[in-house]
């Protein structure tokens, strides 16, 4: 490898990690105590960047799915690959999409970071949310139900 090629890898690499660190630093909470205010109030949006099905490896996704948390609603609109144990009725979107009103909503602190537990009583299937969220605002979702195989999500959490 001539040393031109050398330099323009190098030069790729180091874009590289400047874009990531960018990307990265406009998501992150410089206060762990911020990130406990949107735990503590119900009021949260948690976006998801990738997704890892059951089968199969993980998956890097477009912006905009999101799973939103307010004290009275959690509003759910993530894609799903996986296997389905139940067709979904009147949908023709095999996504994890639903709009729940009755749930349970706790919180255990751990050594870095949170873990919520949000389990629905009215939505079809009753899917099971554990969300692991960490000082820094990034997160990792796990939605299970007695219709799908479960699914997890990366990304980040913000107001």
């Amino acid at each position: 490898m001539d040393s031109k090629a050398s330099t323009m890898k190098s030069l790729r690499i180091i874009l590289s990690s400047i874009a990531c660190v960018v990307c990265f630093a406009g998501y992150s909470q410089d206060d762990p105590g911020a990130v406990k205010g949107m735990i503590d109030s119900k009021r949260f949006v948690f976006e998801a960047q990738s997704m890892t099905p059951m089968r199969g490896g993980m998956r890097t996704l477009t912006p905009g799915y999101a799973l939103k948390v307010s004290p009275d609603t959690i509003t759910c609109d993530l894609p799903y690959m996986g296997r389905a144990y139940q067709a979904p009725m009147g949908s023709s979107d095999g996504g994890m999409k639903f709009q729940g009103f009755k749930f349970d909503y706790t919180v255990k602190e751990k050594k870095k970071g949170w873990t919520v537990n949000i389990n629905t009583k009215e939505v079809s299937g009753n899917p099971r949310i554990i969300l692991t969220i960490f000082d820094n605002a990034t997160a990792r979702l796990t939605i299970s139900s007695s219709t799908k195989e479960s699914i997890s999500y990366s990304g980040y959490v913000r107001r």
